[in-house]
């Protein structure tokens, strides 16, 4: 009989490194941030509040981000992250699909990870509430400049067909995401998803019309 004490072996646990940590309260922190802007506005969106809907202290908090307008300017970050070139809103191997499929797919993409979520309406909160607040409004504005142009050449990059056939290609995508925008601000109110999803598909026509020859 076998009288060998038996071994057993303990899952071995990774203990997270600092910018782990770090990370993971960062995102609390955001989406803190943004059930407020969801639930009460801009202008009742304080520190104490995202702090204890984030479950952590206010000096951690404050440690993260140091100040409410960066804490505000990173949510801005956040929900327009899937525009950027290299962002999750575009179609993969976009030169290899047919212009159709390609406008299909990135009106459908463009909505479901930027613009339908609450998070974008949340944001539009922020926007239209730190008007009040000079010095935030400037930093979102020069956000704004700064990034509009390069989703527009993005969507140019990935649409060659509108810079043949149109005569500014680049007015021509702000067009298409001031359209995406103002289905996403309708979404305040009651809204017929049948509706909205029949709109969608007739800003994909638009691209496709633009790009025919």
């Amino acid at each position: 009989m076998d009288t060998m004490p038996r071994i057993v072996s303990r899952p071995v646990h990774r203990r997270r490194s600092q910018a782990e940590r770090s990370e993971t309260t960062q995102r609390k922190i955001i989406d803190s941030a943004v059930r407020l802007l969801q639930r009460v506005g801009f202008q009742q969106t304080n520190l104490q509040d995202i702090a204890r809907g984030a479950k952590i202290s206010l000096g951690a908090l404050q440690h993260q981000f140091g100040s409410r307008q960066v804490l505000m300017e990173k949510v801005v970050d956040e929900v327009m992250a899937p525009l950027a070139p290299v962002g999750a809103a575009w179609p993969e191997d976009a030169s290899g699909l047919p212009l159709e499929t390609r406008a299909r797919e990135f009106v459908c993409l463009a909505w479901q990870r930027v613009y339908a979520p609450p998070s974008y309406v949340a944001t539009w909160g922020l926007f239209f509430g730190c008007k009040t607040t000079p010095r935030l409004f400037k930093r979102i504005d020069e956000h704004r400049q700064r990034v509009d142009p390069m989703f527009f050449a993005q969507f140019v990059d990935v649409f060659p067909e509108i810079s043949r056939n149109h005569p500014q290609p680049e007015r021509f995508a702000a067009v298409v995401f001031a359209a995406l925008r103002g289905l996403a601000v309708m979404r305040l109110f009651k809204i017929d998803e049948v509706a909205t999803e029949q709109e969608l598909e007739v800003i994909s026509q638009i691209i496709v019309k633009a790009g025919e020859a």
